[in-house]
This record gives structure tokens, C-alpha cells and sequence, in this order.
């Protein structure tokens, strides 16, 4: 099986991108399920760490201290060597536990393969299809956690 940019062009190795896919998982130990509260194509280790390093910024201060702390150290001494360990290949994730419920962020090393109808960072016009499920709504509301909304 061959897949092509065009329809009639097979690709090949060249057209493969390195990056890093960067997602964020929320579990909620209630309902026993996962969702996907967001995701980013990252192309370099840098930008990877960073898109971690916001969101779990601004979620660190709703646990409580003793889970807090060695996200705290990881957020003060861990970039470089979080990014060094990507570039090398290595996986990545931190996660933080609010009352029932768990976020998972995480970044691997991928290969990025051309999309058909994607200009640079835009992304296609389903995207903006996406609706909040149901599952992470009810997490969120009955957790009373003030993690913001997806469109």
C-alpha cells in the first residue's frame, strides 16, 4: 500500500517530517473512561516541552501540595532535559490528579506525513467540526475543576 500527496505520487521518506505529537488525556476515575481534551503537532522538542509547560502552569496550582511538588520541580529544572530526552528519541508525560479525575500530558517522537487540504498550521475545516463530548462536560462539571473549554 501506497500512500501519495497528490493521489498519483507515492511518498517516500522525504516527504515524512520528524515532530513530536503532544496530547493532553483526562481520566476521570468515576466513569472509568479517558477523553482527549487536546492535542499538537509540535516540530521541534522545544516547542513540545513549552505546549506542555503552559498547560500544566496554569492547572498545578488546583492540586494539592504534595502533588504539586515534583510537578513544580519538573516545571523550574526539567525542560532541557525533557527536550534533550525527546530529541533522543524518549517519550515524555507528566500528569496531574484533581479529586477523581487525572490529566495526562504527553509527547513522542513521530514521523508527520502530508496532509491533503492543510496549509502550514491551519487546520482543516473539519476540525472546527469538534464538539466538546458529553463524558468530559460531566467530568469537569462535577469535579467543579476550572480547566477552560473546547469549541
Amino acid at each position: 500500500m501506497t500512500a501519495s500527496t497528490g493521489g498519483n505520487v507515492p511518498l517516500n521518506a522525504c516527504d515524512v517530517r520528524p515532530g513530536f505529537w503532544c496530547e493532553c488525556l483526562l481520566t476521570s476515575a468515576e466513569s472509568d473512561s479517558t477523553v482527549l481534551v487536546g492535542s499538537f503537532d509540535a516540530y521541534g522538542a522545544r516547542d513540545a516541552v513549552r505546549w506542555i509547560r503552559i498547560a500544566v502552569r496554569m492547572l498545578v496550582s488546583v492540586v494539592d501540595a504534595a502533588e504539586a511538588e515534583p510537578v513544580h520541580e519538573w516545571l523550574l529544572f526539567g525542560s532541557y532535559p525533557t527536550a534533550a530526552a525527546l530529541e533522543r528519541g524518549e517519550p515524555f508525560a507528566v500528569a496531574l490528579r484533581h479529586e477523581q479525575l487525572r490529566l495526562v500530558w504527553s509527547a513522542r517522537p513521530v514521523g508527520f506525513l502530508p496532509l491533503a487540504h492543510r496549509t502550514g498550521r491551519a487546520l482543516p475545516p473539519c476540525a472546527q467540526e469538534w464538539a466538546q463530548p458529553a463524558v468530559l462536560s460531566a467530568a469537569l462539571t462535577t469535579s467543579n475543576t476550572h480547566l477552560p473549554t473546547r469549541r
